[in-house]
């Protein structure tokens, strides 16, 4: 049951916004309360947490409850580690509790025995008005960011506000959706990174790295590597297909044009939308005059699923001393 509450608490975050389901339908987030238990078990690895309560109900009757929470490299932005949580340790957990009536909750705080409040979910956390402060860097280590920054290449922070993605749908690809089940057919149950252009819609930072006659463009989740043909590039059309395609760039003033085409991936999102290895792919990353910012914007052209050209946005900003993380996704076994 651990691997299908997991991929259903990815169901709460808005689509291609963060790279996770959209939809409801295992966790009620209107719908929150707290469980109080001992842990019998931690799994403190990337995509989520997960974390085994056992309570005795008001009847009188054990339970074992699977709560599941955020990242944990999401949490060790926020200052905490794994040794925050032990087998055996009282805690109080708040968060969506199960649509179906299952002893399972997407946890986003935990109360420990003492009484410290841990933001389990730093981003639920923030969102029903909890304080996250980030952990403060070290001295070297914004020092290092500052000194290694030059225009597009460093590390950038997604933030958390996305715009709405213009997205027209065709009759096709609604109906392709229809029959999507996110508890069976998702690749995130096999910790299967998606493609392009889904990869790059995450909570996580990328990092831009000078290669010379190739950029290398980093992304944190699923340890993500694109590679950004500039110099001496090869025509797309007789390179082999692939996961993330094949990329060519080119300057345009302070804003990095990146086409892509030749993608493999199957699906266009995390919600059963088939992609096409036609498809065309245009990204704008444009930094700011102060280099603090970088506004991004990715069009895509698939006829078969599109009616016309999709659109969408969103920004990164530059924090001195961030850095790119491992993911090593890993899922607990049932």
């Amino acid at each position: 049951m651990i691997r299908t509450t997991l991929l259903a608490l990815m169901t709460l975050i808005v689509p291609l916004a963060h790279g996770h389901h959209a939809t409801t339908v295992a966790y009620d987030t209107e719908n929150l309360g707290t469980i109080e238990g001992d842990v019998v078990s931690v799994f403190w690895r990337n995509p989520h947490v997960v974390l085994t309560l056992q309570r005795v109900s008001a009847s009188g009757v054990t339970e074992t409850w699977t709560a599941e929470s955020g990242s944990p490299n999401s949490l060790a932005r926020a200052g905490y580690s794994a040794d925050i949580v032990s087998v055996g340790d009282r805690v109080t957990l708040l968060g969506a509790l199960s649509r179906t009536g299952l002893p399972a909750m997407a946890a986003y705080t935990m109360t420990l025995a003492d009484g410290t409040e841990v933001p389990l979910w730093p981003q639920r956390a923030l969102a029903i008005g909890r304080n996250v402060p980030p952990a403060p860097f070290s001295n070297a280590a914004v020092a290092e960011g500052e000194r290694e920054a030059s225009g597009i290449f460093r590390v950038w922070s997604a933030e958390q506000v996305r715009e709405e993605p213009h997205l027209p749908f065709t009759e096709f690809a609604l109906n392709a959706r229809g029959g999507w089940d996110p508890l069976v057919d998702d690749p995130a149950l096999r910790c299967e990174p998606p493609g392009m252009p889904a990869m790059m819609f995450s909570p996580y930072p990328i990092q831009f790295a000078d290669q010379g006659d190739t950029i290398e463009l980093r992304l944190e989740e699923w340890d993500g590597r694109r590679t950004i043909h500039m110099q001496g590039a090869a025509n797309p059309a007789g390179q082999p297909t692939s996961h993330y395609g094949y990329s060519t760039g080119q300057w345009e003033g302070n804003t990095l044009v990146v086409r892509t085409s030749r993608v493999s991936a199957e699906y266009f999102d995390d919600l059963g939308t088939p992609f096409s290895p036609t498809a065309e792919i245009v990204e704008r990353f444009t930094v700011s005059e102060d280099g603090r910012r970088l506004n991004y914007q990715t069009e895509v052209v698939d006829p078969r699923i599109f009616d016309g050209t999709a659109t969408m946005r969103e920004a990164f900003v530059w924090i001195p001393g961030e850095q790119i993380k491992p993911f090593n996704c890993s899922l607990p076994e049932n």
